[in-house]
């Protein structure tokens, strides 16, 4: 059975939000406070997140491409950060700001409940060996602070290369309640980050899923769209 298609929210505005500080779109957040994405932003814009943004090659593209929407990449590699900064302020995008901290911190700790339109977790390490594999980012841990974090409809996109880990995605989402799998628009699936194009190119498939944040009764929705 096809999954229904869960279709990016229609931007709000065409307009970009105004520069915090226009040397750097990096932010220092008081850790031990919720994130005020007014403050941060300088508007009301729905918010996405990316876990382990890289070298910022996914985020910069959707979010130029979609500026009625902010955008906050995570990295715990400063020098990774610093090179997203440079991509975003170089192409003249202003939805972007960039944070170094740990992502399962974040969630729990950083983000407001029921905030997020969509969380977007690309080629997380896989963590091949089976002892390691506790220290994988999408565990069933993750599944409960990502549903904390999206508001209804908001949706948690994943892809990896890895078939075990691709596997593992699909077991903790299945066994998560507030959960139902949908079909990432084509638009978003065009937007491919460096790593995966390198993949791709030597005959490595990307796995791709997604799951979108039900009613709290779990009532099937219908069509997957994103909230907000």
């Amino acid at each position: 059975m096809t999954p229904p298609a869960c279709s990016p929210l229609t931007p709000i505005s065409a307009a970009r939000p105004p520069a915090a500080d226009a040397r750097t779109w990096l932010v220092r957040p008081d850790i031990l406070s919720r994130l005020d994405y007014a403050a941060l932003f300088g508007n009301g814009h729905p918010v996405e997140l990316e876990l382990g943004a890289g070298d910022g090659s996914f985020l910069i593209r959707h979010a130029g491409a979609t500026p009625g929407r902010n955008f906050l990449g995570v990295e715990r590699l400063l020098g990774r950060l610093r090179k997203v900064d440079r991509k975003a302020r170089t192409a003249g995008i202003a939805n972007v700001r960039g944070i170094r901290i740990e992502a399962g911190y974040l969630l729990e700790w950083m983000i407001p409940p029921a905030s997020l339109a969509a969380i977007h977790v690309y080629f997380p390490d896989p963590w091949p060996k089976r002892r390691h594999w506790p220290n994988r980012l999408v565990n069933a841990a993750f599944t409960r602070l990502a549903h904390a974090a999206l508001m209804p409809g908001g949706i948690v996109h994943l892809r990896t290369d890895h078939p075990g880990y691709h596997e593992q995605m699909q077991k903790v989402f299945a066994a998560a309640a507030g959960f139902e799998t949908c079909a990432p628009p084509e638009d978003l699936l065009a937007v491919k980050t460096d790593f995966e194009r390198d993949f791709n190119a030597q005959g490595i498939s990307t796995r791709v899923l997604a799951y979108r944040k039900t009613d709290p009764t779990g009532t099937p929705t219908g069509a997957c769209v994103s909230g907000g």
